[in-house]
């Protein structure tokens, strides 16, 4: 009797596991990185865990769940290295509800960025700086929101609000001859505009915000395994905030990174390092 409630209770068990699709995933990088700002080179590395799980219904509505650890640098801190940016998504044909970590649907929509760094964009970030993002948007996705989105062709309309109910915002895109245009607002007067361009091996980004800063990105393929990319992130009155340049490597399974450029106006950051996925 035992045996037949064990098989039984793998069977139930394993049925489950083959209905639903698990990953794990991640990446790791290592290398160094110069700060200007207080002239010190430091070893920088890390590893992030992502985890997800998917299912869906028999109706074809798709329920996806996921969060991520990042383990840094050795550190021993149990709250820093917990699990994070944790979300729920649920999809049926072009409309998408998604709980927890979103971007909202200003940012979602209309951000123009680009990370500059083997670091996952630690060393320098190019654009998108304080300006466009922290004093513009405040749904983000180290928060908790309500993100919904519908596609229909080639134009996406949102709609966010943070679970507390204290911001709302919407946003739209719309996507032709390798072009998107977006725009986003908030309850609070906030707004945000972009325009991108794709033209396979080359891109370029423009961005402004109610805070008058601009954005401008680009990236060019040099070689199937060779890019380069550009970031420029100006405030209001012509203050540069950042700007940089990055030149990254496919070596196969891992990729060669290096930058260099100033942020805060005057202070060089450089890095060199490699990235990994698995």
């Amino acid at each position: 009797m035992k045996n037949v409630l064990f098989a039984t209770t793998a069977l139930i068990a394993t049925a489950g596991i083959a209905s639903a699709d698990v990953k794990v995933g991640g990446y790791g990088f290592m290398g160094v990185i110069f700060d200007g700002s207080t002239s010190t080179t430091s070893v920088s590395h890390k590893m992030r865990l992502t985890f997800s799980g998917s299912v869906e219904t028999d109706s074809g509505v798709s329920f996806t769940a996921s969060s991520r650890m990042n383990i840094s640098d050795s550190a021993k801190n149990a709250a820093a290295n917990a699990l994070e940016r944790g979300k729920i998504t649920m999809t049926s044909g072009g409309l998408t509800l998604t709980v927890g970590a979103t971007n909202g649907a200003m940012k979602s929509a209309a951000r123009i960025a680009t990370f500059h760094g083997f670091d996952d964009g630690g060393t320098l970030y190019a654009a998108g700086g304080p300006g466009v993002d922290s004093n513009v948007s405040t749904q983000n996705d180290s928060g908790n929101n309500v993100l919904i989105s519908y596609a229909s062709g080639d134009f996406t309309v949102r709609a966010s609000t943070d679970v507390a109910g204290n911001n709302q915002e919407v946003g739209a895109s719309y996507s032709f001859n390798n072009m998107t245009i977006s725009a986003g607002a908030d309850t609070a007067n906030a707004w945000m505009l972009g325009v991108k361009y794709n033209g396979g091996n080359f891109n370029v980004g423009l961005g402004t915000n109610s805070n008058s800063d601009i954005v401008l990105t680009a990236g060019y393929d040099i070689s199937d395994a060779t890019s380069i990319g550009f970031g420029l992130d100006a405030a209001s009155g012509g203050t540069v905030n950042a700007v940089g340049l990055q030149v990254a490597h496919d070596l196969g399974g891992a990729t060669l990174t290096g930058a260099v450029g100033q942020v805060n106006g005057s202070d060089t950051v450089a890095s060199l390092g490699v990235q990994f996925s698995f």
